[in-house]
């Protein structure tokens, strides 16, 4: 009989060994972070300053523009006027494009006239960013998976056909593994 209790004891401890808490993952966790980038003026590098109606959309994408989605609404860079933001980078390649569009037109109904003094004060202006990176994935626990870090961050200015708006860039981190701190500041 004691070895029988014995070695039902033994079982039941190796089974609950292999056991963890609960399979969800909680809202605390480490999660892929998303780029933090802050826009300051050109004059004065300490002052952060909003770009008027700014849009950021993946290059060669003229309908979708970048968005961020909480447990409770979506943000849409669309006539976004912000001195900082949150972007999501690419984790299925080292390489995110994008346009950024300072003064971006209202979207118009069908039938409606545009504001032409609008268009003279501010006219719409592109930039394109180009950040690369390397992924690397890092192993969380078996209910989160996995996340993603951003190694060796670089970005390319590609200035368009309408000047640039960025005069600018400085990378402050160029390993992303948190959302904390700005990692990239835009003067403008």
């Amino acid at each position: 009989m004691n070895t029988r209790f014995l070695l039902f004891c033994l079982l039941t401890l190796v089974f609950m060994s292999g056991c963890q808490r609960d399979d969800i993952c909680p809202e605390s966790a480490d999660i892929t972070p998303f780029l933090i980038l802050r826009f300051y003026d050109i004059e004065d590098q300490q002052l952060a300053k909003a770009p008027q109606n700014l849009s950021i959309r993946e290059v060669g994408d003229d309908t979708t523009y970048v968005s961020i989605r909480s447990n409770s609404s979506t943000l849409t860079y669309f006539r976004y006027s912000q001195d900082s933001i949150a972007i999501p980078l690419r984790t299925d390649s080292g390489e995110t494009n994008l346009e950024f569009i300072l003064n971006t037109a209202e979207t118009l109904e069908e039938g409606e006239d545009p504001d032409e003094d609008e268009d003279e004060e501010n006219p719409q202006n592109t930039d394109i960013l180009r950040f690369s990176y390397t992924v690397e994935e890092e192993y969380l626990n078996r209910a989160c998976a996995y996340k993603a870090n951003y190694i060796g961050l670089k970005v390319n200015l590609e200035r368009g056909e309408d000047d640039s708006w960025i005069q600018n860039i400085q990378i402050l981190e160029t390993n992303i593994d948190d959302q904390n701190n700005a990692h990239v500041s835009i003067f403008f």
